[in-house]
């Protein structure tokens, strides 16, 4: 949608930079939303909150197919959408830990993979949309969709909103290291898939090519949650987080730079997509992995809110 944006709407008057703001935005509600939804959880119950999740995704879908100037994306798909993705991201990788034990990472990997399969159909679905209905019936087709798989909602417990975060956590040298890697690996993460296809234009490249890029991306990358987590259950999880992550930004680093043509663009994407998958299959099993370190909800929510910051 930035590739879109920039060429059709825009007409090139606006930077990139501030249009890779709407992404980056609604992704530090993920931080932002962390003790919020734990609040939420524990006062109306995960299956609520998923539900109230779901209507704001849709609703800032939706919203945003009128846009006509940057701050009406800033307002509906980063406030709103980031809002309501905020919400569905974290109570997700809050409970489905709870139901796995022997194979938490290989489980982990599987449930963060299913983001990756949607991003492996969007960009194409994306881009078919854009080139022939036009970006503002592509935001509300999407909103569609999200507003049709809702999940039928039941009341649960609630819990003591006091239990939400413990900041005692805080005072652990371990946590604090695990926060700081947190960060440093998001700063990058959303690079390569915010800018790659604008880059690719950029370079000659068509808009389908682009979206082929973002698509092999998020399929490698698929794969690379699912290997990343099974590994860690059987050689460590630190051992293969700081594996991963390694190649992942020595692969921006060195091939990333130099790459000017379709093919080396390809090779940068397959090596930063395969590796990057630790970053979101590898941090909830990070924690654990830690004496005396993160091990409930609780503790997840303060790395979270800490995230906001990144």
């Amino acid at each position: 949608m930035q590739d879109y944006f920039d060429r059709q709407v825009f007409k090139g008057a606006v930077d990139s930079t501030q249009l890779s703001f709407v992404g980056t935005i609604g992704f530090s509600f993920c931080g932002l939303m962390g003790p919020i939804s734990q609040m939420m959880t524990s006062a109306i119950g995960p299956r609520w909150v998923l539900f109230i999740g779901s209507i704001l995704t849709s609703a800032g879908l939706i919203l945003a197919s009128f846009s006509v100037e940057v701050w009406h994306l800033y307002m509906t798909q980063s406030l709103i959408h980031g809002m309501g993705a905020a919400l569905l991201y974290i109570v997700s990788m809050s409970i489905s830990p709870q139901w796995f034990c022997k194979r938490r990472g290989f489980a982990m990997g599987v449930m963060t993979g299913g983001s990756g399969i949607g991003g492996l159909i969007m960009p194409f679905l994306m881009n078919e949309l854009n080139e022939n209905l036009g970006g503002a019936w592509c935001y509300r087709v999407l909103g569609i969709i999200s507003l049709a798989i809702k999940l039928p909602v039941k009341k649960s417990s609630n819990k003591r909103w006091t239990d939400v975060i413990d900041f005692s956590i805080c005072k652990d040298p371990k946590f604090i290291i695990w926060c700081v890697a947190g960060n440093l690996s998001m700063m990058a993460y959303f690079i390569p898939a915010f800018f790659l296809p604008s880059h690719a234009t950029k370079l000659g490249l068509s808009p389908s090519q682009g979206s082929l890029l973002v698509a092999v991306f998020s399929a490698v990358n698929v794969i690379g949650r699912v290997m990343s987590g099974y590994l860690g259950d059987h050689l460590g999880v630190v051992n293969i987080d700081i594996l991963f992550l390694l190649v992942c930004g020595m692969s921006s680093l060195f091939i990333w730079t130099f790459a000017t043509s379709y093919i080396t663009l390809m090779i940068f994407i397959v090596t930063y997509g395969f590796m990057s998958g630790a970053v979101f299959s590898l941090p909830a099993r990070l924690g654990p992995s830690m004496a005396g370190a993160i091990q409930t909800a609780t503790d997840k929510n303060s790395f979270f809110a800490q995230q906001l910051f990144t």
